[in-house]
């Protein structure tokens, strides 16, 4: 299973103890191209092998053009992107990286997917659908694709800088990261220059899904110190709190008759 988990960096130091085991493939958020990630990477930090950048960020024609620029002057050690802004798509069409489309709340059935196919060569599945719903997919979809196993999933991504307005509004202390809830429901909120993205907490076990005959396990074990990140990578999920999501709960219901 080694060369099938797709691991986020979240401090370049314990690299050489990821590695001892038996992760492979490293995924590295880039700085300036990122939001609602506490540790970001330049390309000049960038220096395994087997490493994929990932951009989470909604870009405008600027910051797009940017990006290009950057992405057509990699370095050989860089084989892949993972991306959710679907502008990308044209930018990379003619790079020699592996396309890996995360589009958080979407690619949910099999047909969306199969149509992504066409442009990427690989999709994050939605963790919003069922376990069962997963192997639907998996059974009809033209190309394996890749499941989200672990980590945070977001709930919500604006670019207004949302912590700094409520706390001008407030006239509290603004804070990078801070704890919320609506009623019973938590979540993390984590903003930078470029927005928030706030989180759905606690974090997503998809630990049962390691069965699956997919491309990639992709590993999102943001704000967690170095310790618990190396107990994830020996998928030891139970040092944090958890929960396994949608995977026995559909979120589409009929709507009944009046």
């Amino acid at each position: 299973m080694k060369n099938k988990v797709l691991f986020t960096v979240t401090n370049l130091d314990i690299i050489p103890k990821l590695k001892g085991l038996n992760i492979e493939k490293f995924v590295y958020p880039l700085s300036f191209f990122c939001v609602g990630i506490p540790h970001t990477f330049t390309i000049d930090q960038i220096t395994e092998e087997n490493a994929y950048l990932f951009i989470n960020r909604i870009l405008n024609t600027k910051d797009m053009d940017k990006l290009a620029e950057i992405l057509h002057h990699l370095p050989h050690n860089i084989k892949g992107i993972i991306f959710d802004d679907v502008g990308l798509i044209e930018v990379c069409k003619d790079l020699k990286l592996e396309k890996i489309l995360y589009l958080s709340h979407f690619n949910t059935n099999y047909e969306s997917i199969n149509y992504y196919f066409d442009y990427v060569d690989d999709v994050i599945v939605s963790t919003d659908i069922t376990e069962e719903e997963i192997d639907k997919i998996i059974s009809k979809t033209t190309k394996k694709i890749s499941l989200f196993v672990f980590g945070l999933v977001p709930s919500l991504y604006s670019r207004r800088t949302l912590l700094t307005s409520y706390a001008k509004h407030y006239d509290i202390k603004t804070k990078e990261t801070k704890n919320l809830h609506i009623n019973d429901k938590k979540f993390i909120g984590i903003e930078n220059e470029f927005g928030m993205m706030m989180y759905h907490y606690p974090y997503y076990n998809g630990l049962r899904l390691l069965k699956k005959d997919v491309h990639y396990f992709f590993y999102y074990p943001i704000l967690l110190d170095d310790d618990k990140v190396l107990e994830v990578a020996q998928n030891k999920f139970d040092i944090v709190e958890n929960d396994e999501g949608f995977l026995d709960t559909k979120t589409i219901y009929k709507v009944k008759n009046n």
